[in-house]
């Protein structure tokens, strides 16, 4: 079975390291999964495209306008066609509008989707435009997945009528922390050294929640608690999040660094990882954190606390304020063993029911059945 993967990225975050496992898993399995990689025609690699040759995976890139450019998605359809591939499989908004809404008589080849969670899309008007063409084009997919039970309430799916959907969980395959040989001298690992540290990696933009997480811990800074922030990864909040830094003047306690390559393995250098998202779908971030032995804080959000069993794994809260953040990272700072428990009781439940291998295989079974139907 050959598979044809599209995505336009920006990044190497969650969606796309969910990706690649399972690109990974598909071969191990022996079917042909091929990424289809769309950018802009400035751009010549992309960290996913690179990150996708480094493993082994086929990649084929596409360069086209940017916006909803329904010429650049008929040479990926024709390539398709000719390459003689049984299924494409779109990976975000970009990859719905641009399919979902050429006619099936045209295209002659399943379309599979995932939705792997929406951003917020408060004021921007693009878009919300591109989220509403984006909740039609699915009545249009032959199939659509989403990643958490609690993203089938969404209204976006609210279209869903006679719709083909199925829930799969992210996973991810073991992960070996003391295989990677940190950079020397590396000014994150510095910083973490230097006392009680709160970690978050994820793209910096106004879904993530970020400035709750700085403000809570100016907070507790100010409250006369020793304890440090490093959040990994780049993206438009970064000026305002500084900003928020700046102003409250604790620089020497609190760091953006960047984008990070491999940023997982920092993981079990903090001494508690928090994801203050004000919406999700199932972060892989959650999953890494729970196989590196993390105690984990996370905002009650998409399929969050499901896979931290409502709070039996890790400490959930309320997303959108500071002080539940604040209290439950007190918490850990204040009671060790706490985080210890919490933390063995998520390394058990993400190898028993988060593993690669079985998100792979319900992926075939979505595949057998979408073909078997389309046929």
């Amino acid at each position: 079975m050959k598979i044809l993967h599209i995505i336009d990225s920006d990044g190497l975050y969650g969606a796309e390291v969910m990706l690649l496992t399972l690109m990974e898993e598909q071969k191990a399995m022996g079917l042909s999964p091929v990424l289809c990689s769309i950018g802009t025609k400035n751009i010549l690699e992309k960290p996913l495209e690179q990150e996708a040759q480094i493993r082994g995976l086929i990649v084929k890139k596409f360069r086209m306008a940017n916006g909803p450019n329904f010429l650049g998605a008929w040479e990926i359809i024709k390539y398709a066609q000719n390459e003689h591939f049984d299924l494409m499989h779109a990976h975000g908004y970009k990859g719905n509008i641009l399919f979902g809404f050429i006619p099936k008589r045209l295209r002659k080849i399943p379309l599979i989707t995932t939705l792997h969670g929406w951003t917020s899309a408060v004021g921007s008007l693009k878009m919300k435009f591109y989220e509403w063409l984006d909740a039609r084009s699915l009545t249009h997919v032959d199939a659509v997945v989403v990643v958490s039970k609690a993203m089938l309430a969404d209204l976006k799916l609210n279209y869903r009528n006679g719709m083909n959907v199925s829930v799969i969980n992210n996973g991810i395959p073991p992960l070996d922390f003391n295989s990677f040989q940190q950079p020397a001298h590396d000014p994150v690992l510095s910083f973490c050294n230097k006392g009680f540290t709160v970690g978050s990696i994820g793209r910096l933009s106004q879904e993530k929640g970020y400035h709750f997480l700085i403000e809570a811990i100016c907070n507790l800074v100010e409250g006369g608690l020793n304890i440090r922030l490093v959040i990994l990864g780049e993206g438009s909040e970064r000026r305002s999040l500084q900003t928020l830094v700046n102003k409250r003047a604790l620089n020497h306690c609190i760091i953006l660094p960047g984008y990070k390559d491999k940023a997982r393995y920092y993981i079990p250098h903090f001494d508690v990882f928090v994801l203050p998202s004000l919406t999700e779908g199932s972060p892989i971030t959650i999953l890494e954190a729970m196989q590196a032995g993390t105690p984990i804080i996370a905002s009650e959000v998409g399929n969050i606390p499901e896979i931290l069993d409502y709070g039996n794994a890790g400490i959930t809260v309320k997303p959108s304020d500071s002080q539940p953040l604040a209290d439950a990272i007190a918490l850990i700072y204040h009671h060790s063993t706490v985080g210890k428990e919490l933390a063995q009781k998520a390394k058990t439940i993400v190898t028993s029911k988060h593993s690669s291998k079985i998100m792979a295989r319900k992926y075939q079974q979505v595949y057998e059945q979408t073909l078997i139907a389309y046929s």
